[in-house]
């Protein structure tokens, strides 16, 4: 077990997650690092896509009739769904979390 994958198990991920990652590292050809960081930055991503989402539903709110409200509540609604589904979320915040506490850290050093 390499320096990088104890860290990652002290930060919150758990061993099957690891081994996820690690099996994708082997697929695609790229390093647990760069993984967990590309991880990191698609959790920032879609926390800004639902974010926006919210302030457009709060646009639609005060600017719209009844039905557009509906209809546009439900397709926003749909948005998040399919954002959320093509990102593991647990994984992806974790990868967020390590990448907050444990990189950012250690560039501060």
């Amino acid at each position: 077990m390499t320096n990088l994958e104890t860290e990652l198990l002290k930060s919150g991920f758990t061993a099957k997650e690891v081994g996820h990652l690690k099996r994708n590292v082997e697929r695609y050809g790229s390093s647990l690092l760069e993984v967990v960081l590309e991880l990191g930055n698609r959790f920032r991503m879609v926390i800004s896509i639902t974010i926006g989402v919210m302030i457009l539903f709060v646009a639609l709110v005060l600017f719209s009739e009844q039905h557009n409200i509906i209809s546009g509540g439900v397709s926003l609604v749909i948005v998040l769904l399919i954002t959320w589904f093509f990102q593991p979320p647990v994984i992806t915040y974790k990868a967020w979390r390590y990448r907050k506490k444990y990189l950012n850290s250690a560039e501060a050093e």
